[in-house]
């Protein structure tokens, strides 16, 4: 069955017309294309349109019929969900992913459900929650140190803490010095969360100087529409690291202000951790 047939059949056991089912999500005529197969939907419209009408991701993605979407379309659907999962830090979610993926017959089955393990892991701060065989995996995927691609560099941000600190470090500077003047806007994304990353990691240790100078690495790369999430994230670590060096009120009142753009853009869960690290990193009180 495909996307656009199976949308239909729950639609239909909802007994909800169109444009009750579709709410503001997308537009009655899109949709209606979208039923008969007309044209594709995007992955972030599809979750939102399943999560509105309360239907299982899991077990909706189980009862499509794999062989009516390429490999790639399917894929791509799956890493867009582990993405959002992941940036709300939604477990449940994540392990609902883990079994649609378990259960399809995706020649990527292993890729994605070791990508799926790692994010799990990485959510809950260990390495346990993997094997030493995926760990090893990891660190086999795509280590040479001397000629990173878009790919390699992508894989490492997502596996950075299953890296001894040292070895992130080296890696990142490196990455850094190979792609600080790339003119691809992804790239430019990837590498300025690789810095966010390494950030968290020096705060994690109380090692401040070396996270004021990846700050200072960071401004080398310029603003660009997709980056402003990554350069508000960092601008927000800025903060509680000039805080460190120069405890005054307006760093605080400057971490406040990011949080509530955070949760205003609906990154509640985001803005909770951010919240988290004032407490934890500062002990002062949010203006």
């Amino acid at each position: 069955m495909t996307i656009g047939a199976l949308l239909r059949q729950y639609r239909l056991q909802a007994g909800k017309t169109q444009r009750a089912w579709i709410g503001d999500v997308i537009s009655p005529s899109f949709y209606s294309k979208v039923e008969k197969d007309l044209t594709r939907i995007s992955a972030a419209d599809l979750i939102e349109l399943l999560r509105q009408n309360h239907v299982k991701i899991a077990t909706f993605f189980k009862q499509l019929d794999y062989q009516t979407e390429s490999e790639d379309n399917l894929k791509k659907k799956i890493v867009a969900q582990m993405t959002d999962a992941y940036y709300n830090f939604d477990i449940k979610r994540l392990k609902e992913i883990k079994q649609t993926i378990a259960g399809s017959q995706l020649a990527s089955k292993n890729e994605l459900m070791l990508r799926v393990n790692s994010i799990l892991a990485i959510i809950d701060g260990t390495k346990e929650k993997l094997s030493a065989a995926e760990i090893q995996q990891l660190k086999n995927k795509f280590f040479n140190e001397e000629n990173f691609d878009w790919k390699t560099i992508k894989i490492f941000l997502n596996c950075m803490v299953f890296y001894d600190f040292a070895s992130d470090m080296i890696i990142t500077n490196k990455i850094f010095q190979q792609f600080k003047d790339s003119d691809n806007d992804n790239i430019q994304f990837i590498v300025l969360g690789i810095l966010i990353n390494m950030i968290s990691m020096c705060l994690e240790k109380d090692k401040y100087q070396e996270a004021k100078q990846l700050v200072e690495k960071s401004h080398e790369i310029h603003t660009q529409p997709l980056t402003c999430f990554n350069k508000m994230t960092l601008l927000f670590l800025e903060n509680i690291i000039n805080y460190h060096f120069d405890p005054q009120q307006v760093y605080l009142d400057n971490c406040a202000r990011q949080i509530e753009e955070f949760a205003l853009i609906d990154m509640t869960e985001f803005s909770k951790q951010l919240q988290k690290i004032v407490q934890e990193k500062t002990g002062g009180n949010l203006g």
